[in-house]
C-alpha cells in the first residue's frame, strides 16, 4: 500500500470516527433530555454513569450534570460530596460562577452557613450585581435571621405576580418569622401557597 492509498485510509478511518462520536453525542443527549422530562433521574443517573458519556463530553459537563439530577432528588450527602470534588477542577470564570451559584443554593437549603458564606463572597466578587444582591438578601434572611428587608419587599410586591410574587411572599414569610410575628408570617405563607397551586394549575 503506497503511501497516498495509506493517508486516504486515515482520512477516512478519522472521518468515521468523528461522526460515530458525534451521533453518539446526539444520541446521549437525546437519552438525558427524554429521562429529564419523564422526572426519571434514576435512568438519566445511569446514562451520565457510562464510560462512553466521560469520552463524549468534558468532565465539567458530567459532573454538574449530575450535580443537577442529585439536587433534583435532595439527596444532601451526594451533593456535598460532589461539589468538594468539582472545587478541584480546572474551571473558567463562568463554569466558577455557575458552579458558586449551585453551591450557595444547596449550603443555603441545608443551612451550612461557612460554606454558604464563601460561595455568597465569591459571587459578590465575580457576579453580576444583581443577583449578588438578591444572594445576599437571601443569606440574610434565611442564615442570619435578618427581618431588615420587609420594607423594601413589600413595595415591591405591587409589580409582581405568579411564581416571582409566590416567592416574594415566601421570603417576608420567613422574615415576619424571624421577626417573631407569627400572624403575618402564616398570612404570607399562606399566600405564597396559593399562588403556587395557581401556577401549577395552569
Amino acid at each position: 500500500m503506497d503511501i497516498k492509498t495509506i493517508g486516504i485510509v486515515i482520512m477516512v478511518v478519522a472521518l468515521l470516527f468523528t461522526v460515530y462520536m458525534e451521533v453518539q453525542k446526539r444520541t446521549t443527549f437525546a437519552k438525558l433530555e427524554a429521562y429529564l422530562r419523564e422526572g426519571d433521574l434514576e435512568k438519566y443517573l445511569e446514562v451520565l454513569d457510562r464510560p462512553l458519556t466521560s469520552v463524549l463530553y468534558p468532565k465539567y459537563n458530567v459532573l454538574f450534570m449530575r450535580l443537577n439530577a442529585f439536587l433534583a432528588l435532595d439527596d444532601a450527602d451526594r451533593t456535598a460530596a460532589l461539589l468538594s470534588e468539582m472545587g478541584g477542577l480546572k474551571m473558567n470564570e463562568e463554569q466558577k460562577l455557575a458552579l458558586a451559584a449551585k453551591a450557595f443554593a444547596f449550603y443555603v437549603e441545608v443551612e451550612d452557613e461557612p460554606h454558604a458564606r464563601q460561595a455568597l463572597e465569591y459571587l459578590e466578587a465575580r457576579g453580576d450585581e444583581g443577583p449578588a444582591r438578591a444572594n445576599r438578601r437571601t443569606y440574610e434572611i434565611f442564615l442570619k435571621h435578618s427581618f431588615a428587608y420587609i420594607d423594601e419587599m413589600e413595595r415591591a410586591l405591587s409589580g409582581m405576580s405568579g411564581l416571582e410574587e409566590a416567592l416574594q411572599c415566601q421570603m417576608l414569610a420567613v422574615q415576619y418569622e424571624n421577626k417573631g410575628d407569627e400572624g403575618r408570617s402564616k398570612s404570607y405563607r399562606e399566600r405564597a401557597e396559593r399562588l403556587m397551586d395557581a401556577a401549577i394549575a395552569k
